[in-house]
């Protein structure tokens, strides 16, 4: 899970860079601080990550929620345009959002299939040794 971790924040640092320092090679008409969102995301999923090394359950959760908290936002910027008609997606500003929505909605799931299997380990060991 780790692993993924460190890809998925990977992607979302260099979007965020991608947007916000190479803005004149995507499209844009100006630097913008929120084209940098993405990383502002992948780097606590990172910061989370490196905590798992030394304590796993700790550092998956904070990744996950920070990774729950950018698909959220990636929803509530896409959603309504998308709603009113009013997006544009020959902007580079959608498209960005919507890479970060779909990295933070893969790690997010990926993360809660595992934490649920963790636990089913965990109660179905703790269930034979109750039984020795």
């Amino acid at each position: 899970m780790k692993v993924i971790c460190y890809v998925c924040s990977a992607l979302l640092i260099a979007t965020g860079g991608i947007g916000y320092f190479g803005w004149e090679s995507i499209g844009a008409t100006k630097q913008s601080v929120t084209a940098a969102i993405p990383a502002f995301i992948g780097i606590p999923m990172l910061v989370g990550g490196l905590i798992a090394i030394k304590n796993n359950m700790l550092g998956m959760h904070i990744a996950v929620l920070f990774s729950l908290l950018g698909f959220l936002a990636g929803l509530g910027r896409l959603v309504p345009g998308v709603i009113r008609g009013t997006l544009d997606w020959s902007t580079p500003a959608p498209k960005l959002i919507s890479v970060m929505t779909v990295v933070c909605l893969v790690f997010t799931v990926a993360a809660v299939q595992s934490f649920i299997a963790a636990r089913k380990a965990r109660t179905k060991s703790e269930a034979i040794k109750a039984d020795e």
